[in-house]
C-alpha cells in the first residue's frame, strides 16, 4: 500500500506560507499573562491578531486565545540581532498533573526534526562521507531503496531527498503509542508488520517533482548509521546538537528520569491526554527530535549565521547556503531548499519549517539575513496552528519584521440582495468545488474537504477571508447569478466559473458520505480524459486509505476497487483493494488481491507478508 496526502492532510506540517503578515492595529486593554520583566514580551502576549486584518481590529491575550482554542501548553522563543530574547512557557504540560509549561519543557518537533537532521546530513558531505548527488544505494549497505524503471533512468541523491524532489513516497508517520509493538527501521523502510505505515518506495522519476515525503528522509536517516556506523541520536547529538550547545536536544525515544520529568503530555483537539501520553517515533529523522523553542532559536541563529560566513561550528559558509538556497518550487512564493522552506516576503526572504506529530505542533521561522524569528511549540495537535499564526504575527509586528507587514483591509457592508448573485457552487478543478452561501447576512465560503469561511466584502464584488491571505473576487453578474470567481493567493491566481444547479464533483459526494454518487462521477471523469490527475492512481489510492482509517470500509473499497478498474495493471492497486478487503473480514477476497499483487510484483515484501499471515488465520 502506498498512501500520499489528500485534501486534509497536513502538505507540508504548517509551511511558511500560513504564517501571514500583519499591520500595525491598536490593542485591547492588556490582561497580563505573567510578570514580564520586558514590556516587549508583554506586548506580544496581548498582540496577538488574526492571520488577515481589518481596521480596527483588536488583538487579544496568549492565555484568552490558548483557552479559545483548547490549547493546553505553549512555549514561545524569540530571538532578534543573532540572540535569544526571550523565552517563557504558558499553560499546562499535562491536562492531568496540571504541572506549569516552562522554557525547559521539552516538546516532540514533528517535522522540525527534518532540517535538523539535514544539518547533520550536509556536516557528513562535508567531511567527505556522502555526496550530495551520488547514487544514494552506494552508502547503503543494510537495505537498499528498491530499483525500478524510474531510478534506472535517474538514481535518488541525497540532494533529492532533502529537497522532498527524490520520488520518494510516505508522506508521514503516525507513530507508535507505549506498548504498542515497534518496528525495526528496516520493517518501516519496507513497510512490514509491525510497521504501520507503507513501504518507501519511489513512483516519480527523481528530480522532476516536489512531493513532500518523510519516507525519504527515512531512507537518510539509515544511511548516516550505515556510513557512521552508530546510532542515529549518537551521530546527530556529535554532528550538530552538541557543537551548537543544543543542550536540551534529543533524538532518543526512550527517556532519563530526569528528562521524563520535562516531556509534555500530548492532547488531542478535545484537549485529552492522547493513549500512553506521547508516541514513540523510530522514524526519528523525519519527526523523533525532543527538544525546546530555545534549542530550536539557536538552531534557526546557527543556519543564518553559518550561510554569512559568521561561524562554522558545524558547517561551512558554503555548505551551510545550501539550506537556504532555493532547489525546487513548492507552490506560489514557496520554495524548497535543502531541509528548510523558504518564502519571500517583499525583498525579505525567511526559512522555516513546522511539524505535527501526534498530540504536538510546531512552528519554526527566521529571516534569512536578518537573524531575528521565533520558535512555537504545543502540546496539542488541534488548532493549534491558528494559534501559531497569531503568535508569530504579534512577534513579527512587535519586532519589526521587514517585509512582513500589509495593510489592514476596510470591509464594506452589503445586504442580501447585493450577495445572493454569488451564492452557488463554483468548479475549482475536476475533483474539487467552492461552495457559496449567505448565512445571517454573511457571504460563506467552502471548499471541498474543507471547513467553512466567512468571506468579508472590501469592494462591491471582491470579498476577503478572515483565516487566510486570500480573495475572491465575482464576476459581476449585474443583479443575477455571478459566473465564475476569481482567487488570489500567494499559490497564485486561479478562477473557477460557476456549476450548473445541482452539479457536484466525486469528492463532494464523497463527502457527503454517498459513495455510489462518487464512483460515478469518478467514471464520467474517466470517460472525459482517463489522464486526468485527480485520476491518479495515487490519488485515489489515499483518499481510500483515508477512508478506510476513518471505518468507512464500504466506501474504501469502493475507490479501491473504481482504482484497479482505472489502473488494472497497478500491484500496489490490487495490494490496497487486498487491505480494504481484510480490513472489512473478506479473508477470501483479500487473499485473492494479495496473490494478484504477488502476481504482479513478486517484490512486494510488505503484500508477502501479509498474505503469509492470512493463510495461517
Amino acid at each position: 500500500m502506498n498512501r500520499a496526502p489528500w485534501k486534509s492532510f497536513l502538505s507540508f506540517a504548517l509551511s511558511l506560507s500560513f504564517l501571514v503578515a500583519l499591520a500595525s492595529v491598536p490593542a485591547q486593554t492588556r490582561a497580563s499573562s505573567g510578570t514580564a520583566a520586558d514590556p516587549r514580551i508583554d506586548r506580544v502576549e496581548n498582540g496577538l491578531l488574526p492571520p488577515v486584518l481589518v481596521k480596527g481590529q483588536k488583538a487579544w491575550n496568549i492565555l484568552d486565545r490558548m483557552k479559545f482554542y483548547n490549547i493546553p501548553g505553549v512555549s514561545v522563543a524569540v530571538f532578534f540581532d543573532n540572540k535569544v530574547q526571550w523565552a517563557k512557557g504558558y499553560g499546562v504540560m499535562d491536562n492531568e498533573t496540571k504541572k506549569p509549561v516552562s522554557k525547559k519543557t521539552l516538546f516532540v518537533a514533528g517535522s522540525i526534526s527534518k532540517p535538523v537532521a539535514v544539518m547533520g546530513a550536509l556536516r557528513l558531505v562535508q567531511e567527505g562521507k556522502l555526496s550530495l548527488d551520488a547514487n544514494i544505494n552506494s552508502y547503503l549497505t543494510s537495505w537498499k531503496l528498491p530499483e525500478n524503471a524510474l531510478t534506472a533512468k535517474k538514481p535518488v541523491t541525497l540532494r533529492e531527498i532533502v529537497s522532498h524532489s527524490a520520488g520518494t513516497t510516505v508522506h508521514g508517520f503516525r507513530g507508535y503509542a507505549p506498548g504498542e509493538p515497534l518496528p525495526t527501521l528496516i520493517d518501516i523502510l519496507n513497510g512490514v508488520p509491525p510497521a504501520n505505515s507503507s513501504p518507501i518506495v519511489v513512483d516519480l522519476e527523481p528530480g522532476t517533482k516536489w512531493r513532500y515525503s518523510g519516507g525519504g528522509l527515512t531512507v537518510m536517516q539509515l544511511a548516516l548509521m550505515d556510513v557512521e556506523k552508530k546510532s542515529f541520536p549518537e551521530i546527530l547529538r556529535e554532528k550538530v546538537l552538541g557543537p551548537i550547545g543544543m543542550t536540551s536536544s534529543s533524538y532518543e525515544q526512550t527517556m532519563t528520569p530526569q528528562r521524563l520529568k520535562l516531556a509534555a503530555s500530548g492532547h488531542d483537539a478535545s484537549g485529552k491526554v492522547i493513549q500512553g501520553k506521547r508516541f514513540i517515533y523510530p522514524e526519528m529523522a523525519a519527526a523523533g527530535l525532543w527538544t525546546t523553542p530555545t534549542d530550536l532559536a539557536k538552531f534557526a541563529i546557527e543556519v543564518g549565521r553559518a550561510a554569512r560566513g559568521e561561524l562554522d561550528r558545524v558547517l561551512s559558509k558554503e555548505m551551510a547556503k545550501l539550506m537556504v538556497t532555493p532547489q525546487i518550487v513548492v507552490q506560489g512564493t514557496a520554495e524548497m531548499a535543502l531541509g528548510l522552506f523558504l518564502e519571500r516576503h517583499s525583498s525579505e526572504v525567511y526559512f522555516g519549517h513546522g511539524g505535527q506529530d501526534v498530540g504536538f505542533i510546531a512552528s519554526l521561522l527566521a529571516d534569512r539575513d536578518g537573524g531575528y524569528g521565533v520558535a512555537i511549540m504545543t502540546n496539542s495537535d488541534g488548532r493549534a496552528g491558528d494559534l501559531i499564526n497569531e503568535i508569530t504575527m504579534s512577534v513579527a509586528k512587535e519586532y519589526g519584521w521587514r517585509g512582513y507587514a500589509p495593510a489592514a483591509y476596510d470591509v464594506i457592508s452589503l445586504d442580501a440582495k447585493a450577495l445572493a448573485p454569488f451564492v452557488g457552487r463554483y468548479i475549482v478543478d475536476s475533483d474539487t468545488t467552492l461552495l457559496v452561501s449567505v448565512e445571517g447576512g454573511r457571504l460563506m465560503g467552502k471548499r471541498t474537504g474543507d471547513p467553512a469561511f466567512d468571506l468579508l466584502p472590501i469592494s462591491a464584488t471582491e470579498f476577503i477571508r478572515t483565516d487566510a491571505p486570500v480573495t475572491y473576487t465575482f464576476a459581476d453578474g449585474k443583479g443575477a447569478p455571478s459566473g465564475a470567481v476569481t482567487t488570489k493567493s500567494s499559490r497564485g491566481t486561479r478562477t473557477a466559473p460557476r456549476a450548473a444547479e445541482g452539479f457536484k464533483a466525486p469528492a463532494d459526494w464523497l463527502e457527503e458520505g454517498d459513495a455510489v454518487g462518487a464512483v460515478e462521477g469518478y467514471r464520467t471523469l474517466y470517460q472525459k480524459d482517463p489522464k486526468d490527475p485527480n485520476l491518479a492512481e495515487q490519488r485515489l489510492n489515499t483518499i481510500g486509505y483515508m477512508l478506510l482509517e476513518a471505518k468507512k470500509n464500504v466506501a474504501a473499497l469502493a475507490l479501491f476497487k473504481l482504482n484497479v478498474e482505472f489502473h488494472p495493471d497497478s500491484w500496489n492497486a490490487y495490494d490496497s483493494l487486498a487491505d480494504g478487503y481484510a480490513q472489512n473480514g473478506d479473508k477470501d477476497l483479500a487473499i485473492k488481491n494479495y496473490e494478484k499483487s504477488l502476481a504482479l510484483n513478486p517484490k512486494n515484501v510488505a503484500g508477502a507478508k501479509k498474505l503469509e499471515e492470512l493463510k495461517k488465520k
